[in-house]
């Protein structure tokens, strides 16, 4: 997928600009959950985030803020998240707005996202709030992603990769420029997945609850391999006991997947 004018270099500091592929770490889950381990406050992400396998940082504005504050931000892409919800609502998984385009660009973000759950139910308000969003973004010239889930029973079985193929041609048409994806239940299912998709929208995978160091490592070179862009990973990043030594992994598994195929690490 090609980026045009002011979009793409804003997408140039939330990828490498060599290779178009990142490592982007969502630290968004406080909203959400609450202070869970990992993000019990904004010093302990602070530690690390200035790792140089990290790309780009998904935070909600008042984390952000708070990052800036540290340093620990300089020389990486930051993707303002614009919508969310407590576990504890009603409807948890209809994530209303929390922040605008315009707190985005007063905040100095390099994209924007959203966080939309497809549970057959929430469908009809993503679609809302995501062509909202998509137009206002376009308008300033800044990259939306869009973290993708899909629940309930069309997500099952053999009707999980149908609906999630479904879901993300709906993201690019609507005008995303990138998306987040949670992992097949096998992970061998990446190519059928992906298969034409990544041609138009900037693929990541989501490294989903906690897993081994190994399982992620996985994850990142069939996704490489398959046209994904790279990884967005957050909770087997904060909650690792050793975040730095697996983001050195991890970036290393990257630069040596762009060494032994270069046609694939050509930047859009």
């Amino acid at each position: 997928m090609k980026m045009n004018g002011s979009k793409l270099t804003r997408w140039s500091r939330v990828v490498n600009p060599q290779t178009g592929r990142g490592l982007l770490i969502p630290i968004d889950h406080g909203l959400t959950s609450g202070a869970i381990e990992g993000l019990r406050n904004s010093a302990t992400p602070a530690r690390w985030l200035n790792h140089p396998a990290i790309t780009a940082v998904v935070a909600h504005k008042g984390m952000v803020a708070r990052l800036n504050e540290t340093g620990c931000l300089l020389g990486k892409g930051v993707i303002l998240q614009l919508n969310g919800m407590i576990s504890s609502a009603a409807q948890p998984h209809r994530k209303e707005m929390v922040a605008s385009i315009d707190a985005a660009l007063r905040m100095g973000a390099d994209a924007v996202s959203l966080d939309l759950v497809f549970d057959g139910e929430q469908d009809s308000h993503n679609l809302k709030l995501l062509g909202a969003v998509a137009d206002e973004a376009s308008a300033y010239g800044l990259p939306v992603l869009v973290m993708v889930k899909c629940l309930g029973a069309q997500a099952a079985g053999d009707l999980a990769i149908p609906r999630l193929r479904r879901v993300v041609r709906s993201v690019w048409e609507l005008g995303g420029d990138a998306v987040k994806l949670q992992k097949p239940d096998s992970i061998s299912d990446i190519p059928l997945l992906l298969d034409g998709l990544a041609d138009d929208i900037h693929v990541f995978f989501a490294g989903g609850p906690r897993s081994s160091d190994e399982e992620i490592a996985r994850l990142l070179t069939l996704g490489l391999n398959s046209g994904a862009k790279g990884l967005c990973v957050g909770r087997n990043v904060f909650q690792n006991v050793h975040p730095e030594k697996f983001l050195t992994a991890l970036g290393l598994r990257a630069a040596r997947q762009s060494e032994e195929s270069p046609a694939l690490a050509t930047a859009d």
